[in-house]
């Protein structure tokens, strides 16, 4: 048995007990990292799962309510070590698993009818508003949002300086923005100074 007896816990461990737990995984660290650490690297194949695994075995046994009734602390924590890393290998073989099964199956589309019907109500309302708009402006949005083209790329093809062709995709976003909210195309032109 690992833990203390029942009527033992680790809040009647006296500061001489806890010091001297202190020093010993101090030491244990100390004396056996860097094998605890290549030892798990050759079974994880991975730096950074070895160092979590590593980690995860010395907070398990700090967690120990009287790890002084453990004589061996050091092949304590490399077995636990070992089956924290046997237990990750696992997870990673299923997590493999599944994602060979996933892409076979069709995708689900988690949306309501009404969520549907309202994301396609967005969409006409924002294609009428990308053509309400003067061409330079619609180009120019069109250009940055949906090709991912540079502000100065833009300014070239439109034939006007980076400023403008800045204010085009500014002005062209907020009256699309007006226009999703309800705003009339009249009003949203006026505010935007179309």
């Amino acid at each position: 048995m690992l833990g203390p007896p029942p009527s033992q816990t680790a809040e009647s461990a006296t500061p001489t007990e806890s010091r001297g737990h202190s020093h010993a995984l101090s030491k244990l660290f100390e004396e056996h990292n860097r094998t605890l650490h290549s030892f798990l690297l050759t079974r994880l194949g991975n730096e950074q799962e070895a160092r979590e695994v590593a980690q995860e075995a010395y907070v398990r046994l700090l967690q120990l309510d009287r790890p002084g009734t453990i004589s061996f602390l050091r092949a304590y924590l490399f077995k636990t070590a070992a089956n924290l890393a046997v237990d990750r290998i696992r997870q990673q073989v299923n997590r493999a698993r599944l994602d060979q099964i996933a892409p076979q199956t069709e995708p689900v589309d988690r949306l309501s009818p009404d969520h549907r019907l309202m994301a396609t109500e967005e969409l006409d309302v924002l294609e009428r508003a990308l053509l309400e708009l003067p061409h330079s402006h619609r180009r120019a949005f069109i250009l940055h949002r949906f090709e991912d083209w540079p502000t100065a790329e833009i300014a070239r093809d439109l034939g006007v300086r980076e400023r403008s062709a800045r204010n085009y995709i500014t002005r062209a976003a907020v009256y699309c923005k007006l226009r999703l909210m309800g705003v009339p195309q009249a009003q949203a032109k006026k505010q935007v100074r179309l």
